[in-house]
């Protein structure tokens, strides 16, 4: 992306906005920093801040009239801070903490006529830059400050003595400031604005030479400061709304920092305005839940009027500080939370993966960790979109070819299997009366609809699904008027997430022809992922959910059983989180089976992924399973999902979950329970073809499509490999198919590709059937083999089993468990022995 468009992207994070408290400060005071050293007890790291931050530190310290309270977000929660009683105590306790770099001085000399507050201001900023500064003045320096500002007076008040103003004109002088005394009048400035390269009038020390201001105007811009050739003004006293003046120390020093920043523009005859305004959007803090605290009272009398803080009074005053930040976003997202920034650095991070190190696998990382699920959009005041951002740098690096194919490779792969002879199967939508008749689907008449269960649902619930689509035919059954067909198939939604889309509108024009040939029916899906895949591949199809249609049709609760709890936490989609429909139906269905549902902190539009989306569970597992046990915790009762995989990943997380075919249809559920695990990778794949068999079994022949029954042959390897529970755990983990590991065994058999450990006899083998390579480490027992582990390789290694291959594919390969097994030392410890 273009810096304009990074700049637009970024602008949406607010995280790097400086708080209310430090906008309203003239001086650009870092309060946070201030306040949290001011609560660990470093006052004298406190006092550099300050004097970082504010020019004429001991003056302003005294005098300011702290416009920073007035926004303090603790305002309405005990009191704001005491940013001003706390500023001074800190100035008394310790000394000056830094001390002026020597510069070589600028070329340019700068002129200040009066000695007022905005004068000095700006000769504190120029000459700290190594400008040449002469202050002209009438009477003594500091006089006039004075008499404005009698606080400024040295007070011996509760035994302490300190005359800021002293030190300041001291400082002021070590810097090469001079002060000459004169007659402030037209002749003089004339005078100076010939012979320096700019000058300041002192517009509240000089009130005759200086411009006057609206009574309304309540601010001075750059082009204001400067009044004409190289004469710039500031110091104006702000004005009530009917006209009445006074004095505002930090308007008034502002305005000098103000015009300091024109002089110096002014002599180097840049832009008076350009990049000068770095304001950013306001910095959103969240202070819902934050409990109000009274803010500390000084024991210690005041100190010309402010309260004089101890060190332990500071402490526990500062300590009240919100230290404000957004984090919004991260807070709630076990993704933003792993990378240790926010959205705004990430949109730098994944800029530069794309612009300058080109797939660097640290910044693929954070590109793929990302479940794409939205919530981050949903809670941020600006709308700033984690996934937005991930998706389209997974599209711009799947062009140009720098996404790793390991990354969502064996969820690609899934999705085919899903979509393939084995598994994908299509019956039209005619009613049980018209199949009766021998109708077929042209003569269809009235609304047809086509159910669409989706790939996971099929995968995780043959019997349930089975009882649906029977139910769904048994609703819509009236006469030859309507009619549901089915759909198994994957929607596609993988190779979306996966940025691959080239892949996504293959995938999806297949369905659509699919869809074409059967009349183009209203399709209802189980699947939230689904309906978004459709409503983009195929929004002619007018996708709606299955619950919505079933919420809409006459519908008898079945008896609630006893072993369901008593109240649900529901766990909403994150992909359904703007289907309104949707969310109300599952509600309402819940309620008509008699189920009370308590909404989490966090339901509906505002709803946790799962850690499924955005094939985060195929490129990082492990977040994948932060994001699961995050989210179950979040639900304080069982939980009650309309998602397969948010149920299924709850319960894997340890948190009872149903679903809702549990409460709609328990008896096709063989009494599911909400702790049983949902079924492993390889199970899902066999379910698949299952349900696919079931339903050509009950509705192939009246649909024509018998023939599609033929049973294909079993691999050679099927019942010929023994796994152990604990292995096939690892193997699940590892994305590693049992199908694979049985093929593999029995390809390295078969090819010779093994070695043995002599102290053992464990065969380590090896199998490449595609560009994946795997590793078996195993041992024969008669007619069948004992698998010990296995490993894979999503590259073609030279030298494995399987076919040959031309050329290497040497670039971002990865071992799924983090490790490669060690072809040349045994597992056990043993010694390979040579090739078989």
């Amino acid at each position: 992306m273009d810096q304009q468009r990074l700049h637009e992207i970024e602008s949406h994070c607010t995280q790097e906005s400086p708080p209310r408290c430090r906008v309203a400060c003239p001086f650009d005071l870092d309060v946070r920093a201030f306040m949290a050293r001011m609560a660990e007890g470093k006052q004298g790291e406190a006092r550099k801040v300050l004097e970082r931050h504010l020019p004429l530190p001991g003056i302003i310290a005294r005098i300011c009239d702290h416009p920073c309270e007035n926004s303090c977000l603790r305002q309405d929660l005990g009191g704001s801070l005491a940013m001003h009683g706390l500023e001074l105590s800190c100035m008394l306790a310790v000394g000056t903490q830094t001390r002026m770099l020597p510069l070589p001085p600028k070329k340019f000399r700068m002129a200040v006529m009066g000695a007022g507050l905005a004068g000095l201001t700006a000769a504190w900023d120029l000459s700290r830059k190594a400008y040449p500064v002469t202050v002209f003045h009438s009477g003594a320096p500091g006089e006039f400050l004075l008499a404005a500002h009698p606080a400024l007076a040295a007070d011996n008040t509760a035994g302490i003595a300190k005359d800021f103003l002293a030190e300041d004109m001291e400082a002021l002088g070590r810097q090469k400031v001079s002060f000459t005394q004169a007659t402030l009048d037209a002749a003089l400035l004339e005078k100076l604005a010939a012979e320096y390269d700019a000058v300041l009038v002192d517009a509240d020390a000089v009130q005759q030479l200086a411009p006057g201001l609206a009574p309304d105007e309540a601010l001075v811009e750059a082009e204001t400061l400067l009044w004409r050739d190289n004469i710039c003004c500031a110091g104006w006293r702000s004005r009530t709304p009917t006209g009445h003046a006074f004095a505002s120390p930090s308007r008034q020093a502002g305005q000098g920092r103000h015009a300091a920043q024109t002089m110096e523009r002014v002599t180097s005859g840049v832009s008076l305005t350009a990049a000068r305004d770095k304001s950013q959007g306001p910095l959103h803090t969240d202070v819902t839940g934050i409990a109000p605290v009274p803010r500390v009272e000084p024991a210690a009398q005041a100190v010309c009027g402010e309260p004089l803080y101890s060190a332990e009074e500071s402490a526990r005053e500062a300590e009240r500080c919100l230290q404000c930040q957004c984090m919004i976003c991260v807070r709630e997202c076990v993704y933003l939370q792993k990378y240790k920034g926010y959205p705004r650095l990430y949109a730098r991070q994944v800029n530069n993966n794309a612009s300058i190190v080109k797939g660097l696998h640290t910044a693929n990382a954070l590109i793929n960790g990302c479940a794409l699920c939205g919530q981050c959009e949903e809670l941020c005041p600006e709308n700033f979109s984690m996934a937005e951002l991930c998706l389209s740098a997974r599209e711009d690096m799947v062009e140009r070819g720098f996404m790793p194919p390991t990354a969502h490779e064996f969820a690609l792969e899934d999705m085919e299997s899903a979509s393939g002879p084995e598994c994908a199967l299509v019956l039209p939508p005619l009613s049980p009366a018209a199949e009766s008749q021998g109708a077929d689907a042209s003569q269809a008449v009235g609304e047809q609809w086509l159910f669409f269960p989706g790939c996971q649902l099929a995968a995780a619930r043959v019997e349930q699904t089975a009882a649906l689509y029977d139910l769904l035919r048994e609703k819509f059954g009236n006469g030859l008027k309507s009619g549901v067909g089915i759909m198994l198939s994957c929607c596609g939604i993988p190779a979306r997430w996966a940025g691959r889309t080239t892949l996504f509108k293959e995938h999806t024009d297949k369905l659509r022809k699919a869809w074409e040939g059967l009349g183009k029916p209203r399709i209802m899906a189980a699947c939230s992922s689904c309906i978004t895949a459709l409503h983009e591949a195929l929004p002619e199809a007018q996708t709606v959910s299955v619950w919505e249609v079933l919420d809409s049709l006459p519908f008898e609760a079945p008896p609630a059983g006893n072993s369901l709890p008593s109240v649900f936490s529901i766990q909403d989609p994150c992909t359904a989180r703007h289907d309104a429909s949707w969310l109300a139906a599952v509600r309402s269905l819940a309620g008509k089976c008699g189920a009370k549902i308590e909404e989490p902190r966090l339901s509906g539009a505002s709803t946790a992924c799962c850690g499924y989306g955005g094939l985060v569970w195929c490129a990082q597992p492990g977040t994948a399973r932060a994001m699961s046990d995050h989210r179950a915790a979040q639900l304080e009762h069982p939980g009650l999902a309309s998602c397969i995989m948010c149920r299924d990943r709850m319960a894997a997380s340890g948190k009872e979950c149903w679903h809702l075919l549990d409460l709609l249809l328990p008896a096709s559920g063989k009494a599911q329970s909400g702790a049983a695990q949902g079924p492993g990778l390889s199970a899902r794949r066999a379910n698949r073809a299952a349900l696919r068999r079931k339903l050509l079994e009950k509705y192939g022949s009246a649909a024509g499509q018998q023939a599609l029954l033929a049973d294909t042959p079993e691999p050679a390897g099927k019942g010929r490999v023994l796994v152990a529970a604990d292995v096939l755990a690892r193997l699940e983990e590892r994305h590693i198919l049992l199908s694979d590991v049985e093929g593999a065994v029995v390809g390295a058999e078969a090819s010779g590709h093994w070695f043995e450990n002599l102290d053992d006899g464990h065969r380590l083998g090896s199998w490449r059937p595609r560009k994946v390579t795997f590793w078996v480490e195993y041992e024969a027992q008669g007619e069948v083999f004992v698998l010990h582990d296995a490993w894979c390789h999503r590259m073609v290694v030279p030298g494995s089993g399987g076919q040959e291959a031309a050329d290497v594919i040497n670039s971002h390969q990865c071992c799924t468990d983090g490790q490669r097994p060690n072809m040349l030392g045994a597992q056990n410890g043993g010694q390979r022995g040579e090739q078989s």
